[in-house]
């Protein structure tokens, strides 16, 4: 799916997205507590009809070997549904993740199977990023709300900075485990300001090595997706439902 440079809603959301604006009617200030930040983000995301975007970066493995992450995701709040499709790493080219509220779809290309997960299981990812999977709250998340993965009392939220980009002024958040023996220390995120888009993903483990380097790009929203094009799976897949 070719993507486009960030468009605005359109009229079938304006009105709803005028409410959003109203709400974060400080969105502009640089003074916003993490609280307000991610609020901000949530609501961004929940005035939104649909959304897609490019899911880039880096994944380092326990040798320290890099795997290169590319995924195209489509996202439909009202649905609670989103399809990421993998580009790369070579090894999962063409298969492709659904999330449908609390289920999960993992579909292997080369076997022409798809498994059936809840969305709370530690493998609903294929093990992608176990550590991620094993500790982040809230189960898969792959929308641009990233306050859903720090939603208990695991984690603890603050502002580390707020600067430029080539996108525009960013918020950067820092997300500290208060689990002291867990694998993931910390989690850094840029927002960008005013839009409340998540910009990068930064997650960094115990021994302080990085886990993974991600980066949302190419977002195109309110092009009116369809769900049952999202929900598409091959009909002659078969289908093994470990929920």
């Amino acid at each position: 799916m070719p993507h486009t440079p960030l468009r605005p809603p359109t009229a079938r959301r304006a009105l709803q997205g005028a409410l959003a604006a109203l709400l974060v009617g400080a969105a502009s200030a640089q003074d916003l507590s993490a609280d307000e930040v991610l609020e901000n983000l949530e609501a961004r995301t929940q005035a939104l009809q649909d959304a897609s975007f490019l899911l880039t970066g880096t994944i380092f493995d326990a040798d320290g070997q890099e795997i290169i992450l590319e995924v195209e995701t489509d996202f439909i709040p009202d649905e609670e549904l989103v399809r990421a499709y993998f580009i790369q790493p070579d090894a999962l080219a063409d298969n492709f993740v659904i999330v449908d509220g609390d289920t999960v779809y993992n579909y292997l290309f080369v076997t022409n199977q798809v498994t059936i997960l809840n969305a709370n299981d530690p493998d609903a990812l294929g093990g992608l990023l176990p550590e991620v999977e094993d500790e982040l709250e809230g189960g898969v998340n792959l929308t641009p709300d990233l306050g859903r993965f720090f939603s208990g009392d695991t984690w603890e939220a603050s502002v580390e900075g707020y600067e430029e980009s080539p996108d525009g002024p960013v918020y950067r958040l820092r997300f500290t485990n208060r689990d002291e023996g867990a694998n993931i220390a910390y989690v850094t995120a840029t927002i960008l300001d005013g839009e409340w888009l998540p910009q990068s993903v930064t997650i960094v483990q115990a021994n302080e090595a990085p886990l993974a380097e991600l980066f949302f790009e190419d977002y195109l929203l309110d092009s009116g997706l369809d769900p049952e094009e999202l929900r598409f799976i091959p009909p002659d897949a078969e289908r093994i439902d470990e929920r």
